[in-house]
């Protein structure tokens, strides 16, 4: 009891310090309205520090292995994010035409000029090297030099790729229609204005028969970027001119589709205002009155001026999750003045003789308690995502939590500040108001509803019971999946070109296989076996000579009674020239270099030092035949979507082809050692040292295959990764030889899992903390568990429609489920509060039903248009993972609505709750026992 009385005392403290705010606002209306100003403003000037944020790696947890790993290869081998040029040629002849071959050549060159842009970072057929000399030298000139103008000279490149294999899929479509060149664009580039300028050189070259388009994660980057600041309604000067082209520009001309219709509405008008006029219709219908649909407004701009203000400070990122924040706090901003100015209103209306600020009074003294819920409830959902490992995910919640928080603070001061200002006479209906046997049609619909719900219990009970016993059937179906691709409107450039590229290329889906195989032999030598020039080591180290040219010895003095760890001047390092065996002996030879005086002087007084020398394992042809073998396990996995697969044993064969392209044997792998170390230099004398290196590292102990996906589908790839695994535990394992995966596929199976957890975690906290406040604030258990049952049990049968219209959970979709319980508990709080106040002045149940339905139904139902018309603004994002959210959200909170109104009077028919103590103290009734 002692608990259960502090219980009381604190609610009641807490409900009369949120009261006391109104009635301040009242009494002061003038410095009420001053201080809001005063804290919006101090805020507003972080606007100007907001910057966007919408890479890849934004969404993807920091600490998580798969990320940490990809980070440590990206830097190893050098790898970069491609941004592709697409040049689809019309001409009979495809590309081989001169005309296609002159455009990649100018093409490539001037990519290559860019700033920022290393010339060995792009790529085409323009850069990549034949098979055929330069006359009277042995220099190998780039497949379309010289310049090629005659058919038999473009007969000649199209045998010259057919023969060669590698650029057939890469960088030449199967059906010769097609060529890419590809840009690797450096960590930390603006890929908005790298995009920019990609689109302006391509707009000054297109002409004839060439169709030129690009794509690629960078460009997916920048139009994300573009599309989220078009969907705020961001002016497009701001956006520069030239960063949209082609068919995605819209024009003024009458929609022909949805498409079209949500590519006007983004650049022309945005998804805020449009969210804004909503609000303002609904509002106007509502309360038939123009200046009441006016009121909420400032509040609604207060809200997101101060919130992406606070953002600005706290140099949080716009992310593409909190992309979606302007429209959401337009449509829960004006959730609490709906139930505020109905409640007032009615009122008036009832009392027209009585003076408005006590009728002010009046209201926010029986609105503050529910009103005050609602949002801590609201508040608690988005809260919830701040368990998320998805730093996007929590900004999102957070941000969003302090804006409901706003909102509130501002309905208890700025709104009853400005009522109290307003004339009430302004505020009167001036149309429509329908009144039957003395009292509104609306209310006394719903009061009659409520008592024909009860009437119909049982159907009610069955009904549910009959939805709850399908969901699992829909819940099966329910997959996760997301892919940058997806981002984007199947009808957009972006995405027809990118789908062009998965069927006549590879695929654009990379995932990177690393073949991990560290050796490293060591042992004695004599002081007498280190000689200038020469350091002589055991015969029996003979077979391992080929598999240490080009690489280092590392010789160590450890001085008798010395330390473990040898001092700095007793190590010596020096490169390897040429290893050979002699008299029974492996001499390896390292030219010049002499040993330091210092360790010279330490080796002759121990007698002897311990060698360190890494072999080159990716030099020894059963490595790489089982490098090969792996490659044709993972290619024949087509029905994983693997379109092909490039691993260092391919780029071998391809150089040993190019050598000798007469030999009918060329592309067979040696079996000497020192004839692979030979390719792996002709490659990089062919290729470049860069693209050796993003191939294999320098001690050439690790190498990465490449293999391109046509689909990143979640469960195909997680089946594919498991293939390799048993692969690699059955044939690599016993030979001492380590996978791992990395690249965006990889990555994008990292962020799946964490929005799997981000889902669980915020909709589990989500229903805890909603529960526990509701509870606290109603003084009971059953009332915490009747104002969280509708809305879970909505999630639950939202999460079966996924599974069973195939709409997957995605980084924006996963969110809907916490906001869905946040948003939709306020239909459920105001009924419980508006029954409570009626039990506590005396009304017996049946009463005291259609007295809470006629009170909390038409402000529930104007307070759900009015949100759900809001977010269902969002279905007209360009932006498809955003637009679904929209219209769960919608679906959500209609159901949360109609589910609240079904059910809660039958189980306050059956299980009436007990009066909360704070209503029957103010009462001064006595608290019934509860049933």
């Amino acid at each position: 009891m002692r608990l259960f009385g502090a219980q009381l005392k604190l609610r009641r403290r807490a409900v009369s310090a949120f009261n006391s705010l109104a009635h301040y606002a009242v009494s002061h209306p003038r410095r009420t309205l001053v201080t809001v100003a005063f804290i919006t403003l101090a805020a507003a000037p972080g606007v100007r520090g907001l910057r966007l944020r919408t890479d890849g790696q934004a969404l993807l947890a920091p600490g998580a292995p798969e990320v940490i790993y990809d980070a440590a290869i990206r830097r190893q081998f050098g790898i970069e994010d491609q941004l592709v040029v697409l040049v689809q040629s019309s001409h009979p002849d495809g590309i081989f035409n001169p005309g296609t071959v002159q455009l990649v050549r100018d093409l490539t060159a001037e990519f290559a000029r860019m700033p920022g842009i290393k010339p060995g970072s792009v790529m085409s057929l323009a850069t990549e090297p034949g098979f055929r000399f330069r006359p009277g030298t042995y220099d190998v000139h780039p497949l379309l030099e010289p310049a090629l103008t005659n058919q038999a000279a473009l007969a000649q490149l199209r045998d010259d790729l057919r023969r060669i294999e590698l650029y057939t899929g890469t960088l030449v479509s199967t059906d010769g229609k097609s060529t890419v060149i590809l840009i690797g664009t450096p960590s930390g580039t603006d890929h908005v204005r790298l995009y920019q300028k990609v689109s302006e050189v391509i707009a000054a070259r297109r002409s004839g028969r060439d169709e030129i388009a690009v794509t690629g994660a960078p460009v997916a980057e920048a139009l994300l970027g573009i599309h989220i600041l078009e969907d705020l309604g961001i002016p497009k000067a701001l956006l520069g001119t030239s960063t949209r082209g082609g068919a995605d520009q819209a024009q003024w001309r009458l929609p022909t589709s949805l498409y079209d219709l949500r590519l006007l509405i983004a650049q022309r008008i945005g998804l805020v205002p449009i969210a804004m006029l909503v609000m303002m219709l609904i509002l106007l219908l509502s309360f038939r009155n123009l200046l009441a649909t006016l009121v909420p407004l400032p509040g609604v701009l207060a809200t997101m001026l101060f919130v992406f203000g606070l953002m600005g400070w706290c140099g949080v990122p716009v992310y593409l999750t909190t992309a979606v924040m302007p429209v959401l706090l337009v449509a829960t901003g004006v959730t609490n003045d709906i139930y505020l100015f109905n409640r007032y209103f009615r009122l008036l209306l009832q009392r027209p003789g009585a003076n408005h600020l006590e009728l002010l009074h009046e209201t926010f003294d029986e609105m503050v308690s529910p009103v005050t819920s609602t949002s801590l409830a609201t508040a608690i959902g988005f809260f919830s995502f701040g368990c998320s490992p998805l730093e996007p995910v929590r900004a999102f919640g957070l941000c969003t939590g302090v804006g409901v928080l706003f909102s509130l603070f501002y309905s208890l001061t700025a709104v009853p500040a400005m009522l109290a200002l307003i004339n009430p006479a302004s505020l009167r209906p001036r149309f429509g108001v329908r009144v039957q046997d003395g009292s509104f049609a609306l209310p006394a619909w719903f009061g009659r509803f409520g008592l024909r719900v009860v009437r119909w219990r049982w159907w009610v009970a069955g009904s549910v019971l009959l939805v709850a016993a399908l969901t699992p059937l829909g819940l099966r179906r329910l997959v996760v999946q997301d892919s940058w691709i997806d981002g984007f409107e199947p009808n957009s450039e972006f995405r027809s070109v990118t789908l062009h590229l998965n069927q006549q290329f590879y695929g654009m889906h990379l995932l990177l296989v690393a073949f991990d195989l560290p050796q490293m032999i060591t042992g004695d030598v004599a002081a007498s076996a280190v000689n200038p020039g020469v350091i002589v080591l055991p015969g029996d180290l003979a077979e391992v000579a080929p598999l240490i040219q080009g690489s280092s010895i590392t010789l160590s003095v450890l001085e008798t009674g010395a330390a473990t760890n040898s001092p700095p001047d007793t190590i010596w390092r020096a490169p390897i020239e040429s290893a050979g065996l002699i008299h029974n002996q492996l001499y390896v030879s390292i030219g010049r270099n002499e040993a330091p005086t210092n360790f010279t002087k330490a080796l002759s007084r121990a007698g002897r030092a311990r060698f360190e020398v890494p072999v080159h394992s990716h030099v020894r042809p059963e490595i790489i035949r089982a490098i090969g073998e792996l490659g044709s396990f993972i290619r024949e996995r087509r029905r994983y979507a693997v379109g092909g697969v490039l691993s260092p044993a391919d780029y071998l064969l391809t150089t040993r082809f190019m050598l000798r392209p007469s030999d009918p044997e060329a592309r067979r792998m040696p079996e000497d050692p020192t004839e692979i170390k030979l390719l792996w230099d002709y490659y990089a004398i062919g290729r470049g040292q860069q693209r050796l290196r993003q191939v294999v590292d320098t001690n050439y102990w690790r190498s990465l295959t490449t293999v391109f996906l046509k689909d990143a589908n979640y469960v195909d790839t997680a089946k594919l990764l498991s293939d390799i695994r048993a692969y690699e535990r059955e044939h690599l394992a016993p030979k001492g030889i380590r996978i791992g995966f990395a690249g965006d596929v990889a990555l994008s199976q990292s962020l799946i899992k964490s929005i799997v957890t981000t889902q669980l975690q915020s909709l589990f906290w989500s229903v805890l903390g909603i529960y526990l406040l509701t509870a606290f604030l109603g003084g009971s258990l059953r009332w915490g568990v009747y104002c969280v049952l509708p809305s879970l049990f909505t999630v639950v049968i939202k999460f079966a429609l996924m599974g069973w219209w195939g709409i997957p959970l995605g980084v924006a979709t996963s969110m809907f489920a916490a906001m869905t319980l946040g948003i939709g508990v306020n239909c459920a709080i105001q009924l419980l509060e508006a029954y409570g106040q009626a039990r506590a002045g005396g009304a017996a149940l049946p009463e005291a039903l259609s007295r809470t339905m006629r009170l909390t139904g038409p402000p529930a139902l104007i307070n759900t248009l009015a949100v759900s018309l809001g977010f269902g603004v969002l279905m007209l994002s360009q932006v498809p993972a955003n637009a679904r959210l929209g219209l769960l959200v919608v679906l959500g909170l209609v159901n949360c609505f109609i589910v609240s109104l079904v059910l809660l009077p039958v189980l306050l028919h059956w299980w009436p709750l007990r009066v909360p103590r704070a209503l029957a103290a103010r009462a001064s009734l006595p608290v019934p026992v509860e049933a």
